[in-house]
């Protein structure tokens, strides 16, 4: 062996079946607990919600609510398991951090960000809705959400997501928006940034207390002619998603969200569901479960999605 390859270590099994006995105990005795969602949908079919070392990619067309889950997630995430002491860093590198919190604040005051912008026709921020905003900026000013704008390579994202947690010595959850806009080096193609992208983050996931939600972006397909006329082919598939085998051998989760009124489909899929003010979430990798479809609130508006009444389909 050269001297300059170390050998990985290894461990007996003993200490595997151990290290497992413990997590099982400690998930009985609610010691270890997944991180509760906004959408309890979410929570029932994953694991209780976002669960520690694990991987969760959102992928979705443009429209279809992918930085508004995670701007709920943000927040609700604190809000909802407030017994848990963890940070968020969220890499936001397709929209300004500060225009994130004002689609909260928005969300917060019950109106639109045009209205919150003056933009609307007929409305205007006046002073008390001003004082509301200032009000409500101050309570999120206490969260430990800290976001990072300016997009990196995979090495920086890694340095920063390392330096980070050993700064605040606390668990991490990481968010990134998106994908395809980390930064190249080289020569590289999209899909191979994906999966050194991939595996940096399934490295991280080994050796610090994290976890980690990504949006990606859908392939083109979804929107020919073909799939909108044809009802069979409306649902989203893996191939669907851009880098879908990355993104399939990495995550334990992958879900879709979809909006299929924004193609003209007015009757969704063999069932024909109505899709007036409705969002599907497609749970395409369930790693602990079993593919299905969610059907979902559209609250886009006020920069939110909500649970609807269910509809749990299972797909083989």
């Amino acid at each position: 062996m050269s001297d300059d390859v170390k050998a990985l270590p290894w461990r007996h099994i003993s200490q595997s079946s151990n290290a497992a006995l413990r997590y099982i105990d400690g998930r009985r005795k609610g010691e270890i607990k997944s991180l509760n969602t906004p959408w309890k949908k979410f929570n029932t079919i994953s694991m209780g919600g976002i669960e520690w070392q694990t991987i969760t990619t959102i992928a979705g067309m443009s429209g279809s609510g992918k930085t508004a889950i995670l701007g709920q997630l943000e927040t609700g995430l604190k809000d909802l398991n407030q017994d848990e002491n963890f940070a968020i860093l969220s890499f936001n590198f397709e929209m300004l951090s500060s225009r994130l919190v004002s689609r909260r604040l928005g969300n917060k005051l019950n109106i639109t960000t045009q209205q919150l912008y003056s933009s609307s026709e007929g409305f205007s921020l006046n002073d008390n809705y001003y004082m509301n905003a200032v009000k409500e900026a101050k309570k999120l000013n206490k969260y430990d959400i800290y976001y990072v704008d300016i997009p990196g390579s995979i090495l920086s994202i890694r340095d920063t997501i390392l330096k980070f947690a050993n700064e605040k010595d606390k668990p991490v959850v990481v968010m990134l928006d998106h994908t395809l806009l980390v930064k190249k080096t080289g020569m590289a193609q999209d899909r191979d940034l994906l999966y050194d992208l991939m595996a940096m983050f399934n490295g991280l996931k080994k050796i610090i207390k994290v976890s980690f939600i990504l949006i990606s972006q859908m392939n083109r397909n979804i929107e020919s002619s073909e799939r909108v006329q044809n009802p069979d082919l409306h649902y989203p598939k893996k191939q669907d998603i851009f880098g879908a085998d990355a993104c399939y051998m990495y995550s334990d989760l992958v879900i879709v969200t979809h909006r299929p009124e924004m193609l003209g489909i007015r009757a969704y899929g063999p069932k024909r569901w109505p899709t007036d003010n409705a969002i599907f979430w497609h749970y395409l990798k369930v790693r602990e479960g079993e593919p299905c479809i969610a059907l979902m609130e559209n609250d886009l508006a006020h920069n939110q999605i909500l649970d609807a009444k269910p509809i749990y389909n299972k797909e083989k």
